[in-house]
């Protein structure tokens, strides 16, 4: 073992840290000559730690208090008939409800609205399931569903537009569903080269039974055709306004 340096260490006072240089190697002297000099850094860090960890627990402890409050809330209010009322107290408790808990009440939501008719609220609600469940089978569900809402209600860009961002995040046979959608959904609001395209896709897929990639192949084929007709109708109505103005 090397010899010992019997200088005092610079930041020791007199006591046990004066002491303690006796007892260290010299090669360990810097490292113990460092923690003598920040010793009241070192013991606030570790106090701060300390008051962290526990802080930590209590919100736990307090979290987990508030989510069994809020599914006794939730059962005793899916417990009463769908009604207003009862969307109401579901729209209610998600204001108030740990963020672990909106999942579950936007669910109760869908629920509610369906139940009444409500198609909007349904809408808005799969929306939050959605978002919340982003790359969750019951998210994917909730965003497929939430454009087959909006394109019942005829708006059907916003439906494309949600279907559009999902089939990235769907599997092979969930694709071809929201692919379905999605094409008749582009040709309802004429977007036809984006529908005929889809169709395209969709007839050269493996997983389209055969008597569907010919529903496929066709309706690609007349939606071309329907493009190129509103083409020529608007090019001749066109000439016929330009030939009347002059």
């Amino acid at each position: 073992m090397p010899s010992v340096d019997s200088r005092p260490l610079e930041s020791a006072g007199p006591g046990v840290m004066a002491n303690i240089q006796s007892e260290v190697a010299a090669e360990s002297r810097p490292l113990l000559e460092f923690i003598v000099k920040n010793a009241k850094y070192i013991i606030a860090l570790i106090v701060l730690l300390l008051v962290a960890l526990c802080g930590t627990a209590v919100y736990n402890y307090v979290q987990e208090g508030d989510r069994e409050d809020t599914l006794t809330e939730l059962a005793k209010i899916m417990a009463t008939p769908a009604s207003a009322q009862q969307l109401t107290a579901l729209e209610q408790l998600a204001g108030t409800a740990p963020s672990s808990m909106r999942t579950a009440i936007a669910v109760a939501e869908v629920h509610s609205a369906l139940a009444q008719g409500l198609a909007d609220k349904a809408e808005k609600a799969y929306g939050v399931v959605a978002q919340s469940g982003y790359d969750t089978p019951i998210g994917l569900a909730a965003a497929i569903n939430q454009a087959g809402v909006l394109m019942n209600n005829q708006q059907y860009e916003a439906g494309v537009r949600i279907l559009q961002a999902l089939l990235p995040r769907l599997t092979p046979q969930t694709g071809v569903q929201a692919r379905m959608m999605l094409a008749e959904g582009a040709a309802r609001s004429k977007q036809y080269e984006l529908a005929a395209k889809t169709y395209d896709d969709l007839a050269a897929t493996a997983l389209v039974a055969p008597i569907e990639k010919d529903y496929c192949a066709t309706r690609a084929r007349d939606l071309r055709a329907m493009a190129a007709a509103e083409k020529s109708d608007a090019a001749g109505a066109a000439a016929a306004d330009t030939k009347a103005a002059q």
